[in-house]
């Protein structure tokens, strides 16, 4: 029996290990869990604690576990679990547990994948990307997990966690001075000859402020603030924040 290390740990296969009388040893994978069973499960319908390193077990205890995993495969019980960070350099162990689930979910774990991104074929180890933006933390059942979860060749995941333009541009603008937040919006003082796009610009109006113009309006807290040497500024305390 095969189980992965996550919490709860699950079985995900069943193998049969021969040895003949000259000592050979074959082995034959007997069936696959695409769908797991939870070691907790198992452990609550035989009553016994099962081994946490691989070693034979006694032919009552194993007939017994055999016996228990039949009947969590007839009425399955659910299974939670929580996501970590997605990170293309380093998985937390949750993730791997989801990325094995989703190859075998996908076929054989012997056959040939298909990155979801570049159609091209896994040549290396595939991995689950989570694309679910809040997916951090998130305690799901494990087969929603699953279905979240987007095989990728290793190339197209470092992609997957790449800033786009708009976040570089975002990040170029600056900070605002009450919450932190980069991604302002630019105000236009005046009458603009163009219609601006609401979703990056903003029309203060005619009326000009007394001393310097706000220059960005920050989407979190509604903060309007500029940059400027103090140097520059009548009112140099004008330059931290305005509302």
């Amino acid at each position: 029996m095969t189980a992965l290390e996550s919490s709860p740990p699950l079985i995900v296969s069943l193998e049969v290990i021969e040895e003949d009388e000259n000592e050979e040893i074959t082995y034959r994978n007997l069936a696959i869990f695409s769908d797991p069973i939870s070691v907790i499960d198992a452990q609550h319908l035989i009553g016994a604690q099962l081994p946490r390193r691989s070693q034979y077990l006694k032919q009552p205890l194993a007939e017994k576990l055999l016996e228990s995993m039949g009947a969590l495969i007839a009425d399955p019980r659910p299974i939670f679990i929580t996501a970590g960070p997605c990170d293309a350099l380093q998985s937390a162990q949750a993730n791997e547990v989801l990325s094995v689930l989703a190859v075998l979910q996908k076929g054989s774990p012997w056959e040939q994948l298909e990155c979801r991104i570049c159609d091209r074929e896994i040549l290396d180890e595939p991995e689950a990307h989570l694309p679910h933006v809040d997916q951090h933390g998130l305690r799901w059942e494990i087969q929603e997990h699953v279905d979240e979860a987007v095989l990728m060749c290793s190339d197209c995941h470092d992609m997957a966690h790449q800033p786009t333009l708009q976040q570089l541009r975002n990040y170029a603008r600056p900070a605002c001075p009450k919450c932190g937040e980069r991604n302002p919006r630019q105000i236009i003082w005046g009458m603009p000859a163009f219609i601006p796009d609401p979703d990056d610009f903003v029309v203060a109006g005619c009326v000009l402020p007394m001393g310097p113009m706000a220059q960005w309006e920050c989407r979190a807290c509604s903060s309007r603030y500029l940059v400027a040497d103090a140097g520059e500024l009548a009112y140099p305390e004008l330059m931290v924040h305005h509302e």
